[in-house]
């Protein structure tokens, strides 16, 4: 939503606004969401305003589904898609393990694994700990592998190779795993956590909760953050990081999964070294709650009814309230109608009204 959003901004500072609502269309789209005719919308994702005291996201949603197109009324407050990273096999019986921040408060995961979605118990989440051990509730896809452990009392050595491999960016890049090497850097974390270490290999959002692995393909931490750029700028007056990642040692990653469940604990392997091209087929995609598959995002708009600020030439910034149409799918701002109100508040009927016009015009447009 941040891209689109800051599509949408830019769109806004270029295209100005006068009374009545204006439409502003974004022309600079991908070549795969401009060849999208918006016949393709079956389905309206509806984010109103926090406060919306005069009931204007109820009336915009009659209105679009007068239009005959379904509406999801979302709440402004929680994420429009739920958190998704990475998970790993550690049991033949279907346990995994993941990070808590992953699942948060959900009891449930969505799982890909080997191609396959699958929903998974949270038997145990430890915010503390970052540590999340869920259970499938179905049998292991055919072909998964299961990632051993290399032993507590040989943990890992600074300069040593190491691999995460996961699911990045898969908004972006898809439903594939993606591996990336580096060197061990630090045997302790940020601000000297005993309990982490500190990597150089690549990781980026989606990461989180993925193994990390040794050379023989053998789990030796659980990758559950990186540093703060934004931090490190402010406190270095504008130095930014270089891949300065972290991940949870394996003996804290021990301990919780013995605590959280003696069978899961039971079915842990170690040593075996199965190779690092078996850690493919031991790494899921994970999301938190029952979420539905991927491909159903194509067919949905999402839209948005709230402020966005513009700087006309030679002006003063001014707030106005706009609503902004997005393709889910991509997270590409498709248009937005400007209304000359500066707050919802002062939104009148009428503006509504012409708001609405606009809105219906836009979406025949293509």
């Amino acid at each position: 939503m941040i891209r689109a959003l800051g599509a949408l901004v830019l769109a806004v500072a270029l295209g100005g606004c006068a009374a009545p609502p204006q439409l502003v269309m974004n022309n600079q789209l991908s070549d795969a969401t401009r060849a999208k005719s918006f016949r393709v919308y079956r389905e309206v994702l509806l984010v109103p305003p926090r406060a919306d005291g005069a009931g204007l996201a109820q009336r915009l949603k009659a209105d679009i589904e007068a239009q005959g197109l379904r509406v999801r009324m979302m709440d402004p407050a929680r994420p429009i898609d739920a958190p998704q990273g990475t998970a790993f096999v550690i049991g033949a019986d279907g346990w995994l393990l993941t990070c808590a921040h992953v699942v948060g408060e959900e009891k449930l995961g969505t799982i890909t694994l080997n191609g396959q979605r699958l929903l998974a118990d949270v038997v145990r989440s430890d915010r503390r700990a970052d540590l999340a051990l869920l259970k499938l509730r179905e049998p292991l896809p055919a072909g998964s592998a299961v990632l051993a452990f290399r032993a507590a009392d040989r943990p890992a050595v600074m300069g040593e190779d190491v691999f995460t491999i996961g699911y990045p960016l898969s908004r972006l890049l898809g439903n594939t795993a993606r591996m990336s090497r580096g060197l061990l850097s630090a045997t302790a974390g940020l601000r000297d956590n005993p309990n982490e270490v500190q990597v150089s290999a690549e990781i980026h959002p989606g990461n989180s909760g993925g193994p990390l692995l040794d050379k023989d393909g053998r789990v030796i931490g659980v990758v559950n953050r990186i540093i703060n750029p934004a931090a490190v700028q402010r406190a270095t007056g504008g130095a930014l990081p270089q891949n300065i990642n972290f991940a949870i040692k394996i003996l804290p990653v021990l301990d919780f999964v013995k605590a959280a469940d003696a069978r899961a604990f039971g079915a842990l392997v170690f040593d075996p070294a199965g190779g690092l091209a078996a850690a493919g087929r031991a790494v899921a995609k994970v999301q938190a709650g029952n979420v539905p598959p991927d491909a159903e995002r194509r067919d949905k708009l999402l839209v948005i009814l709230g402020t966005v600020s513009r700087t006309p030439p030679g002006g003063a910034a001014q707030t106005q309230v706009a609503l902004m149409a997005i393709d889910h799918e991509s997270q590409e701002s498709l248009f937005s109608v400007i209304l000359p109100a500066g707050s919802l508040a002062a939104v009148g009927d009428a503006d509504l009204v012409a708001a609405m016009e606009r809105f219906r015009a836009a979406l025949r447009a293509r």
